[in-house]
């Protein structure tokens, strides 16, 4: 096997949420088949460069698109295997869903801006056009809730008779128990709605979300303030109201942690995330909707790009369009009604001819989805609809009334733009109920390789039943490091990798999952020849001093962080022959 460096562009993905399963009580993971035990998110294990785990080169996310229905105040959930299918829907604001009212895309709550994070959750901003109401961030959960009822399992949404169309007894209500007009956690009866928070005042219209580069996210008001505040991804406040003097109307944030706002009229707002300070206002043309790839901010409603690197602009490539997207191959798509996909033109910028375009229902997006499809929201007919990346039609999927969604509603920008990932998901069987898991250890392997910068992370969660396993919340867990302290038959384990500023994957060779008193000792074998010897010692001291990383993780045998004598110590106790001497 040998390393991949490439730069990383954006994933492939299948479903995050369907992890495989495998039964033992000491788990090794190391060759393709074990791997494929799993779910590969964005990652792959293809040749040259099999046996072991890299990010992808071309993009992908989660098979979830993200709708707000600002009509009737609630968040459509569409599976976009295949065809589609909406498979729940929620309500965001107080509501019985037998009598919900139409009451159109400006007015009442109206749920609009979306953010989708690495795990797969959705953020939404209920905009408010009511004159007494702040706007309200939102967070449901992909899987799992809270509880709030405490009857043992999670109330929520779901398409019972499996039509592909959620009707108003598959909804659950929100309903004012205090009777004081003030909408409070406690009120969803859904748990899958995990929290709300108000922000700015009144009539400030919620009208731009982002999420930042740690998972932070940026709400922004139109009118009032004309601010953007700094939120956890547990609705907890971290900053503002940080002011761009105009109105904001959507974001996204790159990898360098820079926020690039949208504003409705023709300016561009930069804003920093990492030190939560406004920078500048750019006057550009007239925008709606923002999107972010090929080093280049792009804007609609008269399409054009802004080259941070340049501080200039390629103005007026196609007008008529209300949003811009990006897809896995730098391809920009703009609309709708008409969507129309461009390509660079070898320099950069972007030919003003499409590459194809196609008349469609839609008067919102375009979104990119999973399997670089492209999604429109349609308005007026109260649907969603998908095209291949030649622009052919798929399919029509029915949501909510008056569909009012145009930004990262499937989580592809986060995931390839602002915070690229990759996620490996497996479940172990540990055969019995009461499973004691005791450590999980990785990358000791001799292919193991993390760039400075890049990241290795896993997580963990167990249950004696599967199917409970998305109730409960991961832990991070230590490399080589007893004592996890979790249990139950299931044990689920997620691994994210993160590239470093260059775009260098790491590699992930091993993983292996021990129940108490089933550990197995760190492999000495540095150079897999079959034995522990002076060869594999010497190894050691060659990297002496060194911490991990930049240095290789297969040397840090007691993963404390740097490559010393105690870790040369401790594969002299292994040698398989006298004075650790080399077989002849």
């Amino acid at each position: 096997m040998k390393r991949l460096m490439t730069k990383m562009l954006t994933g492939t993905v299948s479903t995050l949420f369907m992890a495989g399963m495998v039964s033992a009580a000491t788990t090794t993971y190391t060759n393709d088949a074990d791997f494929d035990l799993g779910t590969l998110n964005s990652l792959n294990h293809d040749a040259p460069n099999n046996n072991q785990l890299q990010l992808n080169m071309i993009g992908d996310t989660f098979p979830v698109l993200w709708v707000a229905n600002a009509g009737e105040d609630t968040m459509s959930r569409v599976n976009t295997d295949g065809d589609g299918c909406e498979e729940a829907r929620y309500l965001t604001a107080f509501g019985d869903p037998n009598s919900l009212a139409n009451h159109g895309a400006f007015s009442g709550p109206a749920p609009s801006r979306t953010a989708v994070d690495t795990e797969g959750n959705v953020y939404v901003a209920n905009r408010n056009f009511s004159g007494n109401r702040a706007p309200e961030l939102i967070k449901i959960a992909v899987e799992g809730g809270v509880d709030r009822n405490s009857n043992g399992v999670i109330d929520t949404s779901q398409d019972l008779n499996n039509d592909c169309m959620i009707t108003p007894d598959e909804m659950l209500p929100v309903i004012d128990d205090n009777n004081d007009g003030i909408i409070q956690i406690e009120e969803f009866r859904d748990e899958r709605v995990v929290w709300i928070s108000p922000f700015a005042g009144p009539a400030h219209l919620g009208r731009s979300l982002c999420l930042d580069t740690n998972g932070n996210l940026w709400a922004g008001t139109y009118s009032g303030d004309r601010a953007y505040y700094k939120f956890d991804q547990n609705g907890n406040l971290l900053a503002g109201p940080i002011a761009t003097n105009v109105s904001n109307y959507g974001c996204a944030v790159d990898s360098d942690g820079t926020l690039w706002g949208a504003t409705l009229g023709s300016t561009l707002v930069e804003l920093d995330t990492n030190t939560n300070t406004w920078v500048q206002n750019r006057t550009g043309q007239s925008n709606y909707g923002i999107g972010l790839g090929n080093d280049r901010v792009y804007l609609g409603s008269s399409l054009h790009a802004f080259n941070p690197a340049t501080n200039s602009f390629q103005l007026s490539i196609a007008g008529g369009g209300t949003g811009v997207a990006v897809d896995g191959d730098g391809a920009v798509w703009f609309g709708t009604p008409t969507l129309r996909k461009f390509v660079t033109d070898g320099a950069g910028d972007l030919n003003t001819t499409p590459a194809c375009s196609v008349n469609t229902l839609g008067g919102r997006g375009p979104i990119v989805g999973q399997g670089g499809r492209i999604w429109t929201i349609n308005l007026n007919s109260n649907s969603v609809s998908q095209y291949d990346s030649n622009c052919n039609f798929i399919s029509t999927v029915p949501v909510g009334r008056s569909p009012y969604t145009y930004s990262d509603a499937t989580g592809f920008g986060a995931r390839n733009q602002t915070d690229p990932t990759g996620i490996w998901t497996v479940i172990s069987d540990g055969g019995s109920a009461g499973t004691p898991w005791d450590l999980i250890s990785w990358n000791n392997e001799p292919e193991a390789f993390i760039p400075a910068g890049g990241s290795i992370t896993v997580e963990a969660r167990s249950a004696d039943n599967q199917g409970d396993l998305g109730l409960m919340a991961y832990i991070p867990v230590s490399n080589n490091t007893a004592g996890i302290g979790l249990t139950g038959r299931f044990i689920q384990i997620r691994t994210t990798l993160r590239p470093d500023a260059a775009g260098i994957s790491p590699i992930l060779s091993d993983l292996q999952v021990s129940t108490e008193g089933d550990v197995v000792e760190p492999s000495c074998d540095n150079n897999s020849d079959g034995e522990v010897n002076l060869t594999d010692i010497g190894n050691i001291n060659s990297n002496r001093n060194v911490a991990v990383p930049p240095g290789d993780p297969i040397f840090d045998l007691n993963s404390d962080g740097i490559i010393n004598v105690l870790d040369a110590r401790i594969c002299i106790l292994q040698c398989d022959n006298a004075r650790c001497a080399i077989s002849g």
